[in-house]
């Protein structure tokens, strides 16, 4: 059945009305034609496998963006693998001008025993012993411990540390222990010697950080301050005026006890370990030195030779 249009031309016009759309629409599935069913299971695939692609490139299922990802990622690194190789000419000369960098195949402990004396010598700290480690670890991260014990004062001590990046291999403070005796510092410290690495210089470094500074007015001067003047000591109120008075000049030491002869402002005084002296009570008690402790702070008076 259809509906007929007449319009003013006098033509037909033969499309079905909404009404018969409709009334097709709910025609049940026995009485749909051949035609109508291929129409409809063409549509419902399409829509299936439109659904079903959209689903597969978003969970990127075929691995398609994240070969993408792989291939930016090589694309960089070997970039970067060229931009280095261009850069390793330049590279090796400076190094070839860099005092030091040609070292013996041969560096030995030795080596590094004589380096630490010089540098110790050029900056007035008094070595008392150098003792070099057993080696441990290989290459890169081979490394020989050196254990030192020295008397110096604060600047000469700070001017050894940073002497130390000026040398021809690479050598780390990792254990400096530092005690206030009479006249100066006593230094424990433990150095790793790393052979195979070379250090910064300090002028690079401070070439570098140069650099990287926003401007003058942002800039701080770096100053250090000496711990162990009486001033500082003092404004700390760790310690009396007329501690920093008393010195070591002799000392008697057995297997089981020591006793200990100071100079003290009031005069000579003998001690032993566990007394208590003023503020200050006397832990430890040896050859060479004592240890004074006034609560968490310790102090060592070393044996000095009379003037």
């Amino acid at each position: 059945m259809s509906t007929t249009f007449v319009e003013f031309g006098g033509a037909t016009n033969t499309r079905p009305s909404f009404s018969q759309w409709i009334k097709r629409a709910r025609l049940p599935f026995a009485a749909w034609s051949r035609r109508r069913r291929w129409v409809v299971a063409v549509l419902i695939a399409a829509v299936v496998f439109g659904l079903g692609a959209h689903g597969w490139v978003v969970a990127d299922l075929g691995g398609v963006e994240a070969s993408r990802t792989a291939l930016e990622a090589a694309t960089q690194h070997l970039a970067d693998a060229r931009r280095a190789l261009a850069q390793l000419p330049t590279l090796r000369r400076q190094v070839a001008a860099t005092p030091g960098a040609r070292l013996s195949a041969s560096w030995t402990s030795a080596d590094d025993v004589r380096i630490v004396s010089e540098l110790a010598a050029q900056n007035n700290v008094s070595l008392l012993s150098v003792e070099p480690g057993a080696a441990s670890g290989s290459g890169a991260e081979g490394l020989r411990p050196i254990r030192l014990t020295a008397h110096t004062d604060f600047v000469h001590l700070m001017a050894f540390l940073r002497g130390l990046s000026d040398l021809p291999v690479l050598i780390v403070p990792v254990d400096v222990m530092v005690n206030r005796d009479a006249a100066s510092l006593a230094v424990r410290a433990t150095l790793h010697v790393f052979s195979a690495l070379r250090p910064v210089p300090s002028t690079a470094t401070a070439d570098a950080f140069a650099d990287d500074s926003l401007d003058s007015d942002d800039e701080e001067d770096i100053v250090f301050f000496d711990p162990f003047s009486l001033p500082q000591i003092l404004a700390s109120g760790e310690q009396q005026p007329d501690a920093s008075q008393l010195r070591l000049v002799g000392l008697l030491h057995d297997r089981t006890r020591g006793l200990a002869l100071l100079d003290t402002p009031d005069g000579a005084t003998t001690v032993v370990s566990g007394q208590q002296l003023g503020i200050e009570r006397v832990t430890r008690l040896d050859a060479l030195s004592i240890t004074l402790a006034n609560g968490g702070a310790t102090r060592t008076l070393a044996l000095t030779e009379a003037p």
